[in-house]
């Protein structure tokens, strides 16, 4: 008989032996040995295991200890039966809970993203001090999500003011709030620190700003409203900024207006400032760190200094990036809006920063 004859007999033979049609042996244990039972007949009273043992299978008969332990096991899954149950109909409710709080809310969402951040990464394995700089971003925009963390642990039955979420993954930054009269407040405060925190590290953000209908927890976002602010962020952010869709444009873009005790207007709180292609972007420079002023008032005290630091980075990617004409002309966007700037307020006795004269806009 051939090896390959024999390889199929073996095969049918084991084939037959674990068929349910061709009763397994019996065995059970007698002065600690393993003998087959006459006739392979199986007490009713007993309990059996199903033996694979090499080439063949057979049934073994529980011992007495077997059994009284098999006993125990049974008594006990009995007795913890009301347990399992309640437990699993706390797992329903939590299910039913979950499925019927996923519900579209109406949200402020903000996508960012943060420009060069992948070149950085790449870079940074033969560079300990960008390697640092990374760090220290990563870890700038971690507090803003414990931030977040905490004011939702804290924030009562009614949850915090605004309903904060912020999302970091990778070079995209989310930020959302309920679209209430606190998220035009609450969304350029934020945004502003984290402009300015990661321009401290070397790296600018674009985005887009939008609202509408989203849901956006821990671990979860979805929804039309962050959908809207991507494709704002992709298509119309093109250079360093942030840029308000058109509803918020008409809500947000002329500012907040001061009022005196009489109800005369003494001015406003201006955030956002119209680009040459009429889209409203975050002033981000005129307002650092978010402090809201009046048209009259001085500028914030440190403004000189935290728009001389933007002046560094800002000559260092223009002479980074020189031949490099996509990246180079995000920055001289950059410069000239850091040049109206400096030019508008005169008394800073700001630098400006010197760009091609052939250079055209953006």
């Amino acid at each position: 008989m051939t090896d390959s004859i024999k390889r199929q007999a073996q095969t049918l033979h084991a084939a037959i032996e674990i068929s349910p049609s061709f009763p397994l042996p019996v065995y059970r244990v007698q002065n600690g040995k393993l003998a087959r039972v006459p006739n392979d007949e199986r007490d009713p009273k007993r309990r059996y295991s199903h033996v694979a043992d090499g080439e063949k299978q057979y049934l073994r008969e529980f011992t007495d200890e077997e059994e009284r332990a098999r006993d125990r096991e049974e008594a006990q899954w009995e007795a913890d039966r009301p347990k399992r149950e309640a437990e699993a109909a706390e797992q329903a409710e939590e299910e039913r809970k979950f499925r019927e709080s996923l519900k579209y809310e109406h949200r402020v969402v903000a996508f960012l993203d943060i420009l060069g951040w992948a070149q950085a990464i790449v870079q940074s394995s033969t560079s300990p001090e960008l390697t640092q700089k990374l760090g220290i971003a990563v870890q700038t925009l971690a507090i803003h999500v414990r931030m977040n963390e905490w004011q939702r642990q804290h924030g009562g039955p009614g949850g915090w003011a605004g309903d904060p979420m912020v999302t970091h993954f990778s070079d995209s930054i989310l930020i959302s709030f309920s679209a209430d009269r606190y998220a035009q407040h609450m969304m350029e405060s934020t945004l502003s620190a984290i402009v300015h925190n990661l321009m401290i590290q070397g790296f600018v953000v674009r985005g887009g700003v939008s609202q509408g209908l989203m849901i956006h927890r821990p671990g979860m976002a979805y929804g039309p409203a962050l959908v809207a602010a991507y494709e704002l962020e992709s298509r119309q952010a093109s250079v360093p900024r942030i840029v308000l869709d058109q509803s918020l444009a008409a809500a947000w873009g002329g500012g907040t207006p001061i009022m005196n005790r009489e109800q005369a207007l003494l001015g406003h709180w201006r955030h956002w400032r119209q680009d040459d292609d009429t889209l409203y972007f975050l002033d981000h420079l005129s307002n650092p760190y978010g402090l809201s002023r009046m048209d009259s008032e001085s500028m914030p005290v440190g403004f000189s200094i935290l728009m001389g630091k933007w002046r560094e980075l800002i000559v260092a990617c223009l002479t980074r990036h020189q031949n490099q004409l996509d990246v180079f002309r995000k920055y001289v966007w950059l410069a000239r809006y850091f040049n109206k700037v400096c030019l508008e307020n005169p008394g800073a006795e700001l630098v400006s920063i010197p760009l091609p004269g052939d250079y055209q806009p953006c």
